[in-house]
């Protein structure tokens, strides 16, 4: 499930990107806690959240909210890519940095 509706700026003339704030966290061998907090112009409000467990490379859940510009997000995520032709998450491969 995917919900998001946004209302962008249409009077800005050029893109502007902060990050203000990022934190990332293991909390599992393949899941993932990330906070963060960046500026942009382009946006003035957004509400989305994703909802995607499986199927989906980085799968999980994200809220995100964004207030004139300010946008929070907070993910917990899978770290590993899905294998779409066999339908499971991909096998770590050793040749692979």
């Amino acid at each position: 499930m995917h919900f998001n509706i946004s209302l962008h700026n249409i009077f800005n003339k050029k893109n502007k990107f902060t990050s203000i704030f990022s934190y990332y966290k293991p909390i599992s061998k393949n899941k993932n806690v990330e906070l963060e907090l960046v500026y942009t112009n382009f946006t003035l409000f957004k509400l989305e959240i994703d909802l995607h467990f499986v199927a989906r490379d980085h799968a999980g859940v994200l809220f995100g909210l964004n207030l004139f510009g300010y946008e929070g997000t907070f993910k917990i995520y899978d770290s590993r890519h899905w294998d779409y032709k066999n339908w499971c998450w991909e096998k770590p491969n050793k040749n692979n940095f």
